[in-house]
């Protein structure tokens, strides 16, 4: 008995070890995610758009006020194993595209040429979302590809 209480640990702590995998099976990423971004589409969805050039930081303020936030509530979610790179990749995007828009703002807000902002804004956001969308419509959740 004394001999198998060590192989018993043993196998006990092996056994914890595998429990303690907090990653989502792929059904459960793909409804959070959509779920998380669908309401982030509403919710950015009722922002108002600039009708003046002097409303045009605060557009981009409310915008990240709904962005920031899902961009964390994604980076929470662990992906299963299989999609972890991909996930985790898409949800880096979609960080980066929020950083972007920020120092847009943060320029904007600073007396930078509103519309020259937002043109530069654009083109640098093009990429970005062009590989974003790419990831999100390989891990099939369409909820975040961004139109």
């Amino acid at each position: 008995m004394r001999r198998a209480l060590p192989v018993l640990a043993v196998l006990l702590c092996i056994v914890l070890a595998g429990c303690g995998d907090d990653s989502l099976a792929a059904r459960q990423l793909h409804d959070q995610a959509t779920a998380i971004c669908t309401r982030t589409a509403a919710a950015t969805d009722r922002v108002v758009v600039p009708s003046t050039p002097s409303q045009g930081a605060r557009f981009l303020q409310q915008g990240l006020a709904h962005l920031r936030p899902a961009v964390a509530q994604l980076r929470a979610l662990k992906a299963p194993e299989e999609l972890r790179e991909r996930y985790d990749r898409a949800v880096q995007l979609a960080g980066k595209e929020a950083a972007l828009i920020a120092r847009h703002e943060r320029a904007i807000a600073g007396g930078d040429d509103v519309i020259d902002s937002y043109r530069r804004l654009e083109i640098a956001l093009e990429p970005l979302v062009l590989q974003e969308n790419a990831y999100w419509r390989g891990l099939d959740v369409p909820a975040c590809v961004r139109r």
